[in-house]
């Protein structure tokens, strides 16, 4: 167990932490990390064995649960089912904030609030963050989201609309927005017949 960090394995009087089965998404895999139903991480990797691998390493002993049995877990469930999830604080999902600095965590919650769907700017989302003209900065702050996908950091472009700078590669960006654009519009042609 670990004294320094204790989102690494439960220390002493803390929770254990419990890791959710793998989640197939449309690009990759996911588990989330929680702790006294509070999500300290989402992991997330192109193949099953590479996700397995890091989560393993990130938090030695955790205790695998069904993805069903947290809301966190539920939220990835519903995203891979191609469901138009709700935000944060609709679907349950209690975040570790503390986990980043002041100026991250602004960037972070403003990103929250990024509906299924759509896309923002870094600019703007700078701005939300009370920090305009901080464009490069919040990039650097979405690169080191430890929740994405829940917290949907690929929905962050380019001043003009461009896909850009992401942690997984453009293309995992452009599966993630391609999928939702293609959900919505089922639902859409569902609610229509």
């Amino acid at each position: 167990m670990s004294k320094e960090n204790p989102f690494v394995t439960g220390t002493a009087g803390s929770p254990p932490i419990l890791l959710t089965r793998p989640v197939r998404l449309p690009f990759g895999w996911a588990s989330a990390a929680v702790a006294g139903g509070r999500l300290l991480a989402v992991e997330w990797e192109e193949g099953l064995e590479a996700l397995r691998r890091a989560s393993a390493a990130r938090h030695p002993g955790a205790v695998t649960i069904d993805a069903q049995a947290d809301p966190a877990g539920r939220y990835l469930l519903a995203y891979a089912a191609g469901a138009p999830v709700a935000g944060i604080g609709n679907a349950g999902i209690a975040i570790a904030w503390e986990r980043v600095g002041d100026f991250a965590r602004a960037v972070l919650k403003a990103t929250a609030a990024v509906p299924y769907g759509r896309t923002t700017a870094y600019g703007e989302l700078a701005a939300r963050a009370g920090r305009p003209g901080a464009a490069r900065a919040t990039g650097t702050a979405l690169s080191r989201n430890p929740w994405p996908v829940i917290v949907p950091c690929h929905r962050v472009v380019g001043a003009r609309g461009g896909l850009v700078g992401f942690g997984k590669g453009i293309a995992a960006k452009e599966t993630l927005l391609r999928f939702e654009s293609e959900m919505l519009a089922r639902a859409a042609v569902g609610r229509a017949q």
